[in-house]
């Protein structure tokens, strides 16, 4: 002060501060470029594990209508035995046998990654469509295997109201292409006498032409259900794949 430096060192001690401020900014700009960095690797992440989610649903959904159009193309053959006279019970027995396989069958679309997405938070997903969308998709595979569920076990009801599998075919069709020639050990098994000669009785074929048409109906009704889950599970898989290839390029 007594030398008249003191305008000099105000001036220097100014600019230390501007310095250290402008040190900070920049620190914490890094620091949000790296949070930001942070969290769009792993919101596009999320859209890789959610895609490949979607991708495994979609061959479920496949596999499903591939064993439901194997069981229509049976329904529809019992239905053009039993229009025709003469049925052997071990040829229709065969084919209600055909119709009705696996026709009730719990299934589940893979949720893990979005379970994990929910937990953590769903923030991170910045498009809220894609939320919107996620959560469309879920809630509708649910009310549709809910549907689907119901429909295959009325159809196996169907087939357990007969009280006698002998007289329908179902037993020995079993024995030559089912659970029985598989399952039963062998003494026991060749104990039972199969006649594949012998034909349904009258008032068994009309009975078994209501069950093929209700079996072809209900049939029809899964491809339907299906074919629905799976056209979700495609749109989903629209929406996500360029959001995955976006955040890999």
């Amino acid at each position: 002060m007594e030398t008249g430096k003191t305008g000099k060192y105000f001036k220097y001690a100014i600019g230390e501060i501007v310095l250290v401020v402008i040190g900070i900014l920049i620190a914490l700009q890094i620091n949000n470029w790296n949070e930001n960095r942070k969290q769009n690797l792993l919101e596009a992440d999320y859209y890789c594990r959610l895609l490949e989610d979607l991708e495994q649903d979609l061959a479920l959904y496949n596999g499903l209508i591939s064993q439901t159009k194997e069981r229509l193309v049976a329904s529809n053959q019992a239905v053009r035995l039993l229009q025709q006279k003469d049925v052997k019970k071990i040829e229709i027995g065969k084919q209600i046998w055909l119709a009705g396989k696996a026709i009730y069958i719990d299934f589940k679309p893979n949720e893990s990654s979005f379970e994990d997405l929910k937990s953590s938070n769903l923030n991170i997903i910045k498009d809220k469509k894609i939320i919107k969308a996620l959560n469309t998709y879920y809630n509708s595979i649910e009310s549709i295997k809910s549907i689907a569920m119901i429909n295959g076990k009325n159809a196996v009801d169907r087939g357990f109201s007969h009280e006698n599998s002998f007289a329908n075919g179902d037993t020995q069709a079993s024995m030559l292409y089912g659970r029985f020639k598989e399952g039963l050990d062998k003494d026991v098994f060749d104990a039972i006498v199969i006649d594949t000669t012998e034909h349904i009785s009258n008032s068994m074929q009309k009975r078994l032409y209501n069950d093929a048409l209700f079996y072809a109906s209900s049939n029809i009704r899964q491809l339907e259900l299906y074919n629905k889950a799976r056209d979700y599970a495609e749109s989903m898989i629209t929406l996500l794949t360029p959001k995955c290839h976006q955040s890999n390029d």
